[in-house]
């Protein structure tokens, strides 16, 4: 058997009609490094436990399996022209507020994991200066197999960039407007679903037969400003709130992702005690829903 290259592996997902059924994929996307150096985290578990017994031998040696999941995370680019189910995905909810189910296949070249019935627990959405926009996907999914060698079809458009993307603030109470200052925007979009292992209240280590999302999408951040003016940090020390608008944009492609009230938390004010560094404002937020419950914190279109 050959060594395996990272080069030939591939990540793939398809959207379930419903819990148990398989989805063959229908969209594809390269893996790009997350924290730790790596594109593909997700665990697959057996949770084998050990039978400790009072049967005159010494040594543990036999066992049964609680049941699998799988839990990790996976980073993808955003991709013009592939994000509709990535979207979907992410945000969308039934009638009884429960996320969407979805199949994945990672194919890890002399082994392929096929995971069934998979949600998105939380998203984060990193924007850097000179960097791809990079989506990393903390999932969580009840079933785990092994696959067949899929046949990928990759998207040929290069990611949305940073640089391309335009980025609009509400300060002061006012409306949005084109905000060329931010050089770094890190969005944390959480489905509240309940943690693995916790499923139908079963005790830590056993698997879990459903992951409810027990309540609404949740979502805070920060961003890096050039320090030009005082505005938001006017907005911070007073309470008022602001609104974050981020359009990415490829030619006739793009994407939007709209936070219309936002809280600012905490700000990381301060002099680089260096003459060779100029002054950045890090700003942390909350973003919050409308009063009435109709909006979501969060949008993405």
């Amino acid at each position: 058997m050959a060594v395996a290259l990272a080069q030939e592996g591939s990540f793939g997902f398809g959207l379930q009609s419903e819990k148990g059924t398989f989805q063959a994929p229908t969209v594809w996307l390269p893996l790009v490094k997350r924290q730790g150096g790596v594109g593909d985290g997700v665990t697959l578990r057996r949770n084998y436990t050990l039978l400790d017994m009072a049967d005159s031998n010494d040594y543990e040696s036999r066992y049964y399996s609680a049941g699998d999941w799988a839990e990790g995370e996976l980073a993808v680019p955003l991709v013009p022209g592939s994000l509709s189910d990535l979207i979907s995905w992410l945000q969308d909810r039934d009638g009884d507020n429960q996320g969407k189910w979805a199949s994945a296949v990672i194919d890890c070249v002399n082994e392929v994991k096929k995971l069934t019935d998979v949600k998105v627990r939380r998203a984060r959405i990193d924007l850097a200066k000179g960097q791809p926009v990079v989506c990393t996907l903390e999932l969580g999914g009840l079933k785990v197999e092994s696959g067949t060698t899929p046949t990928p079809n990759m998207p040929t458009a290069a990611p949305y960039i940073f640089r391309e993307a335009t980025v609009e603030l509400a300060v002061g109470g006012g409306a949005l407007a084109e905000d060329i200052n931010c050089e770094h925007i890190q969005l944390v979009i959480d489905n509240a679903v309940e943690t693995m292992a916790e499923g139908m209240r079963l005790a830590p280590g056993v698997a879990p037969r459903q992951m409810y999302n027990l309540a609404g999408v949740r979502c805070w951040g920060a961003f890096s400003r050039d320090f030009v003016d005082n505005a938001v940090y006017g907005d911070f020390a007073t309470g008022q709130e602001a609104a974050l608008s981020i359009t990415l944009t490829r030619g006739a492609a793009s994407a939007v992702i709209s936070l219309p009230r936002v809280l600012y938390t905490a700000s990381d004010l301060g002099l680089p005690g260096t003459h060779d560094h100029r002054i950045v404002e890090k700003v942390e937020f909350t973003a919050l829903g409308s009063v009435d419950g109709l909006t979501p914190p969060v949008a993405l279109s």
